[in-house]
């Protein structure tokens, strides 16, 4: 990280502080310093002035010689989650596909070359592993990456090309062909669909929902196990309910709005 930035206005200190929070994943929620310098590519000095400095401040707490987030954390999502009324508004919809499909249905939005899930419904009986709020993945190999992108303008779209290409070519390597197929499955059709393409043992829709008036992005996508559906239904079925479900979010959303 010291390399990254040349850019006399950048805060570096506050960009590693971020990065310390930043590694904390649902799969890895409690890390020791060392573990930390890993996933950040700090030295393991610096590391340990950042997470003193932020459990003095409430963001992290400490357990013996390891950290986890504190719920001081969540005064920096509040305010964003708080005025988002696409979320009030999906929710009993999303939980009815959920239970009717046996899966996941999630809203996210766009996070450099990586999709962050805000919401997500499922099923009770789910035993396999569901997102959920702040849950972050990777554009390319994803439903629900593909419905994102095919909002952006021409010009976001081809930055966004050169970004995922660049910070991960593995996954782009190997996912751009349906990557781009989905992007121009969602323009034409209003769907993407992936075929346990990336989580094995599932299908996944996805769908564009809205552009908001601060040019943010959001889509959907419908998780499924393989076992819980017929040969065609992620296409003939699936696709076109959560496409209507983002259809009907939209339409009341514009109801309400100013």
């Amino acid at each position: 990280m010291e390399e990254t930035y040349r850019d006399v206005g950048f805060a570096t200190t506050l960009a590693k502080g971020l990065a310390v929070l930043e590694a904390f994943r649902p799969d890895r929620n409690v890390l020791s310093n060392g573990e930390i310098a890993v996933h950040t590519g700090l030295n393991r000095p610096t590391v340990a002035r950042l997470t003193y400095t932020l459990t003095k401040l409430g963001y992290l707490k400490q357990e013996k010689s390891k950290f986890r987030l504190s719920w001081g954390a969540l005064m920096l999502v509040n305010p964003l989650l708080a005025d988002l009324k696409i979320l009030h508004i999906a929710r009993p919809s999303m939980q009815k596909l959920a239970q009717d499909l046996g899966g996941t249905v999630s809203i996210g939005v766009i996070e450099g070359a990586n999709f962050v899930y805000l919401e997500t419904s499922r099923v009770n009986e789910n035993i396999w592993t569901s997102p959920d709020l702040g849950t972050i993945g990777p554009l390319v190999p994803a439903a629900i990456g593909h419905a994102l992108c095919s909002l952006l303008t021409d010009q976001e779209y081809e930055l966004k090309l050169q970004q995922m290409k660049q910070l991960r070519p593995d996954l782009w390597d190997k996912y751009h062909q349906s990557f781009l197929k989905g992007v121009a499955n969602c323009k034409s059709q209003g769907f993407s669909v992936t075929r346990g393409e990336w989580i094995p043992g599932t299908h996944s829709a996805g769908v564009p929902l809205l552009r908001d008036k601060n040019g943010e992005c959001f889509a959907m996508n419908c998780r499924v196990p393989i076992f819980r559906l017929s040969p065609n239904q992620i296409e003939e079925e699936v696709g076109p309910r959560l496409k209507s479900l983002a259809a009907n979010v939209r339409n009341q959303l514009a109801f309400i709005m100013p």
